[in-house]
């Protein structure tokens, strides 16, 4: 009998999801909104992020974040959502188109892809890639947040949410970079419990 390896990092975002499945929506955003600075003088811009969260439904176990890299000489910031999921197929779904809630084509770059199976068997699959958002989008986000819609080659599409916090969270340290001082975090609001 063959045993099935299940990869590391299937297991981590699979203990992950279901650590925050009894957690209100509240506090997920709150964890999700908590923005840590990565200040690395061998690259050419400051990177802000947001606190990974994992979420599983019938599609796999998704991860996601935003992030903002900041230019140290110009201030121009680019805004990537970064997103892995993990499922398990009889093949891979290669996500390579992104659209905002207008239809309107957003960049989608492939950071990485793995898994391999035979024809007809299902193997665990991993993708991550990184949808490059522009930032007038994100300061025009509505109450409810900003939506991205991933397409797959072959295999469902996943609507990705971000919550209005996580983005004035993230705008907030942008804004104070290219201020030279230190945000303020957004206020925290409450809501309904999800799990």
């Amino acid at each position: 009998m063959r045993r099935f390896k299940v990869p590391r990092g299937l297991l981590l975002l699979a203990v992950l999801a279901l650590a925050t499945g009894c957690t209100t929506t509240a506090e997920q955003i709150e964890k999700q909104s908590q923005i840590r600075t990565i200040d690395d003088r061998f690259k050419p811009y400051r990177e802000y992020a947001s606190t990974e969260v994992a979420s599983v439904n019938v599609l796999g176990v998704g991860a996601k974040n935003l992030v903002a890299r900041v230019d140290r000489k110009t201030g121009a910031a680019t805004m990537l959502l970064q997103f892995q999921i993990q499922y398990k197929d009889t093949h891979r779904r290669l996500y390579e188109t992104a659209r905002n809630d207008r239809a309107e084509l957003l960049p989608l770059t492939s950071v990485q892809r793995q898994g391999q199976c035979r024809f007809g068997n299902e193997c665990p699959y991993l993708e991550l890639f990184t949808v490059q958002i522009p930032e007038a989008d994100l300061r025009a986000a509505a109450a409810e947040g900003y939506r991205v819609k991933v397409f797959a080659r072959n295999g469902p599409e996943i609507l990705i949410g971000i919550p209005k916090m996580v983005i004035s969270n993230l705008l907030a340290q942008v804004d104070a970079d290219r201020a030279g001082r230190t945000p303020a975090p957004a206020p925290v609001t409450t809501a309904r419990k999800s799990g």
